[in-house]
């Protein structure tokens, strides 16, 4: 179904059921598509119509969560941006997706002239001075619903998050909600807490699940741990989807060993590894509500761990069984499957697949092997039918002409003590091609030397897996999503003298 389709059928079906609260505001099924129509009518006025692009730069809002429905009800194509970049990164990414209209929101109001430069339309969304710029909610209040009939689609322009270089528009006409539904126990009576930023692939989906649905979202305008414990507790919340690093947050909140999140039935997180302690805690909290998922906004989910096979699973990064609906391969670099047990490129056919990178098709074709879809993750298939993750193509250090996977190098040495986060890139070296480098985060109040690192990796890993330098840091870039960003790591590191240098 598409997303208006979805929400209509659901306002038949439940017209007085909470669709969105937010801020202690409730909008019915009623009045959430009675606004979606009011801004189709808007927008369409503006001349948006099928095949347009429609950008947004907004925190998480009712308005932006509408403006995925109103845009695609029209056929048109939302580019949802992150607005924590660069504003000149967001000015190019705008411009690079040819949006038509620019829904702009408080987060980014301050830089409307820059976004003048490369959008004809802005229209301002949420709460703040519109700066002279229209305010969406005043159009909408003037203008009754009268939404162009048989335009809808569900296409929209996902912007991936840009660990490897600039944003690239990632096209999705297919979200397979009815299998993320049937595989992470999400369902119409569910009251849902959506605090992941929207202007992501998975906050856009897992905002837009809910209300297909039929189920109540909960939209947080930016997470906070405290906050979000106090609203699963109070509104008795039932389902969420968090990245680690946001769980994180959560079960080192005041208040968290003594808060009652006994409602939630599903808790899906994804997006990054979750470390040891954080799994424990977790599982010690949430019990069989947790489940890890791994996914990517070019291939959607493709496995999924629940809380029964993380138990037996602990260490290390396995992700789970092939997810509901998805064909799974691991292929070697000739396109022929690994053996099992052994590490291949993760490749995926399912209906939750992009359609491609916009306007650029080789960068599509680099992503296609036949029918299937990769972004370069490795992983391997043990003899359970388990999928754990090992990296991604892009994450092998070349030492000595020898592949080595830096996810193998940071778990080995985050089993110390006094190590909170490890992570290993590769240095330019004459000898070595490249040298492993090991950044550690120091647990608080640890002592640590370089020393202390080294020796501890003589004792997990092979002779050409070491690190030859280590490098202290308080914290490592990171994006949005809490991923870090190894190409920021890297020049940090290099400008940096050779100290602690083993």
């Amino acid at each position: 179904m598409t997303f208006l389709y979805a929400l209509r059928l659901n306002a038949r079906r439940f017209p007085t059921k909470p669709a969105v609260v937010f801020e202690g505001r409730s909008q019915t099924y009623t009045d959430f598509l009675d606004r979606v129509e009011r801004m189709m009518t808007v927008l369409a006025r503006r001349g948006i119509g099928p095949g347009d692009k429609v950008a947004v730069i907004s925190e998480n809002h009712p308005d932006f969560l509408a403006a995925y429905v109103a845009v695609t009800g029209l056929g048109a194509i939302p580019a949802p941006i992150n607005y924590r970049i660069a504003p000149e990164v967001m000015a190019d990414v705008v411009a690079r997706s040819d949006s038509k209209t620019l829904l702009l929101g408080d987060a980014a109001l301050d830089h409307a002239d820059l976004f003048r430069t490369v959008v004809d339309d802005i229209v301002t969304i949420g709460d703040g001075a519109p700066q002279g710029l229209p305010r969406l909610s005043d159009l909408l209040a003037d203008t009754p619903p009268d939404p162009p009939q048989g335009q809808d689609g569900t296409t929209i322009m996902l912007h991936t998050s840009g660990t490897t270089g600039k944003p690239k528009g990632a096209l999705r006409s297919l979200f397979g909600m009815e299998e993320r539904a049937i595989e992470q126990r999400f369902r119409p009576d569910d009251r849902a807490l959506s605090a992941l930023p929207i202007c992501l692939s998975a906050g856009c989906t897992y905002t837009l699940l809910p209300l297909y649905l039929g189920a109540s979202v909960y939209l947080m305008r930016r997470f906070d741990g405290a906050a979000a414990l106090r609203l699963i507790e109070d509104e008795r919340l039932t389902a969420t989807m968090l990245l680690p690093a946001m769980l994180q947050r959560m079960v080192e909140a005041e208040g968290f060993a003594s808060a009652d999140l006994s409602s939630l039935r599903t808790l899906q997180s994804g997006g990054g590894e979750m470390y040891l302690d954080l799994k424990r805690a977790a599982l010690d909290k949430f019990g069989d509500a947790l489940m890890i998922y791994a996914a990517s906004s070019e291939a959607g989910p493709y496995a999924n761990l629940t809380a029964r096979d993380l138990r037996r699973n602990l260490a290390g990064n396995c992700v789970g069984r092939p997810f509901f609906g998805v064909e799974l391969k691991l292929l070697d670099d000739d396109g022929n499957e690994v053996p099992q047990g052994e590490v291949g490129e993760i490749c995926t056919r399912s209906e939750s697949r992009y359609d491609g990178y916009y306007k650029d098709e080789a960068l599509t074709a680099e992503t296609r092997r036949g029918d299937y879809l990769t972004v370069g993750d490795l992983g391997r298939i043990d003899d359970e039918g388990l999928l754990w993750f090992t990296g991604r193509k892009r994450d092998i250090i070349k030492s000595g002409g020898i592949n080595v996977y830096a996810p193998e190098i940071e778990e080995a040495l985050a089993g110390h003590p006094a190590i909170a986060e490890a992570h290993c890139i590769g240095l330019p070296d004459p000898h070595w091609t490249e040298a492993i480098c090991a950044v550690i985060v120091p647990a608080p109040g640890a002592q640590l030397t370089a020393a202390d690192v080294i020796a501890h990796a003589e004792t997990r890993l092979d002779r050409y897996k070491r690190p030859r330098r280590v490098v202290f840091m308080t914290a490592v870039p990171r994006n949005l999503t809490g991923r870090v960003l190894k190409a920021e790591l890297k020049e940090a590191v290099l400008a940096l003298p050779e100290e602690e240098t083993q």
